[in-house]
């Protein structure tokens, strides 16, 4: 095979296992699909390492030790073992996904040479010959019109992997297509603290059944369901029966970069003033008060479904309450205890 196409092969294979886009991964991989022609010395490998070569190249045949399982196994037994060793007694922690590439890109490089005319011996020391096809006729010669256009297949399979790879892998891209809760949580749980998560979910109203489909931001999770800012009001969507909405598909979408700021606030039966330089859009409540008098309280919410504040005599439990029903629930009260302040700001904040 020509050294482009290696090339390409290692960088394809890094991408797809380890559902990256890192360029260095990529390039690793790249470059490591070169290692297994070191076994002659005129090939890319062979010139930049001819110490290593040359000997290689006088005591075994092309494609037989450097392209064979045993050989990855040693690789692997080697650069994994330096990379533990190195983060156990120098305090270097190489990337672990640098170490990943390294191996993929060395097995697809000889594994590619299976589809040869001569193939490889991937059960070297034993000296049988390994190709696929088997039919001679239907292998591939080095240069060969088949090569290239085998190389234009890589390219289009580099593009598409590049480009799930940048929305989220494989796995999440599944998990949208089938709706799964779990894709929702994996992607909120990976990169909620960085950038703001939509919901997309269809179902049924709690209370009445009515059908529903929607997309809001979701701003935290309530055991297996997520909460979402619906214009201000926080709702529950999931499967559970304190949903307000019950999900029957679910799926996530990240939006632009945000910054996720939390604070504790401590009342002593203070009125609502300290919390008013907190008030802008998505800002949230959590905690636990005492107010002076419940029976001024007029707490109004959904019967069926989650309740973002509760009322138990002079107590209130707060769980993701908008500051600005929480202000206006609360203007005439003094409050005792402590409450958890979360907003979510864009990044110009």
């Amino acid at each position: 095979m020509l050294t482009i196409t290696h090339l390409l092969v290692g960088s394809v294979s890094a991408g797809i296992i380890l559902q990256t886009t890192s360029p260095v991964a990529l390039l690793v991989g790249a470059m490591a699909a070169l290692l297994p022609d070191i076994d002659i010395s005129t090939s890319p490998a062979g010139r930049i390492l001819p110490f290593i070569s040359r000997p290689l190249e006088k005591r075994f045949s092309h494609r037989s030790a450097t392209h064979s399982l045993l050989a990855s196994c040693l690789l692997a037994l080697v650069s994994y073992g330096a990379w533990l060793l190195l983060k156990l007694y120098a305090g270097l922690a190489l990337p672990l996904e640098i170490i990943h590439a390294l191996n993929i890109g060395y097995f697809s490089g000889w594994f590619l040479d299976c589809f040869t005319k001569s193939g490889v011996e991937m059960f070297y020391p034993l000296g049988v010959r390994c190709v696929c096809p088997g039919n001679r006729n239907l292998r591939i010669s080095t240069g060969s019109p088949a090569e290239y256009w085998l190389m234009v297949f890589i390219v289009a399979l580099a593009l598409w992997t590049f480009q799930v790879n940048a929305s989220g892998g494989f796995v999440e891209q599944f998990n949208a297509w089938i709706a799964a809760p779990s894709g929702v949580y994996e992607l909120y749980n990976k990169e909620g603290g960085q950038f703001l998560i939509t919901a997309h979910y269809e179902g049924a109203w709690n209370a009445d059944r009515r059908p529903v489909k929607e997309s809001n931001p979701i701003i935290g999770t309530h055991n297996q369901g997520f909460l979402v800012d619906r214009k201000g009001q926080v709702i529950k969507v999931g499967t559970e029966t304190d949903s307000s909405v019950i999900v029957s598909k679910i799926r996530a979408e990240k939006g632009p970069p945000i910054v996720v700021k939390t604070q504790t606030l401590y009342l002593e039966e203070d009125s609502i003033d300290p919390l008013l330089p907190f008030d802008r859009p998505m800002t949230y409540l959590s905690g636990q008060i005492a107010i002076d008098s419940p029976d001024l309280l007029r707490l109004e919410q959904d019967a069926f479904g989650f309740k973002p504040i509760v009322q138990g005599g002079r107590n209130l439990t707060l769980d993701h309450a908008p500051i600005q029903v929480a202000l206006a629930l609360l203007k005439d009260q003094f409050i005792t205890g402590s409450l958890t302040i979360k907003q979510i700001l864009s990044q110009e904040h």
